[in-house]
């Protein structure tokens, strides 16, 4: 399906251009419609597609945030958290241009608030949304799961 999409988005215009050196005006109409419609399609499925990434991109981030916070708030290190997010809170100057590396802020606040946090990063089984009841995995002396 996605051969036959690229392959439209070149081919319409292509065919539109030449079909300007004859005399069907239908088939002139037809072919520069629908390369116009073409181009928007694409345009609006890059749009959509941006805006999926950049939810995704927030999302993961924000429970990382909010799960290693629960974690912490739990384990009575409500002092640390505190300072932690006033900081993040500081760092954080996002623009309408760019994400501001929010990612890498709650990174950093994670693992300022917590020795062993909770990541979902590198396909990390163990990270869910549902970790209620989460207990770090015993590591041996190498530091290996």
């Amino acid at each position: 399906m996605l051969e036959l999409i690229l392959f439209l988005v070149v081919a319409l215009p292509i065919a539109w251009l030449i079909s300007e050196f004859y005399d069907n005006r239908s088939a002139r109409i037809a072919l520069g419609v629908s390369a116009i419609a073409m181009s928007i399609g694409v345009a609006w499925i890059v749009g959509k597609l941006d805006r999926l990434q950049s939810n995704i991109y927030f999302s993961e981030a924000t429970k990382d945030l909010i799960q290693n916070t629960i974690i912490e708030l739990e384990n009575d290190n409500a002092a640390t958290v505190l300072t932690e997010l006033r900081s993040l809170r500081d760092d954080f100057r996002p623009t309408y241009e760019t994400r501001d590396d929010y990612s890498v802020l709650v990174d950093r606040y994670i693992h300022s608030i917590s020795a062993s946090p909770v990541e979902h990063s590198n396909g990390d089984p163990r990270w869910s949304h549902e970790m209620v009841d989460y207990m770090p995995p015993e590591t041996d002396e190498a530091g290996e799961p």
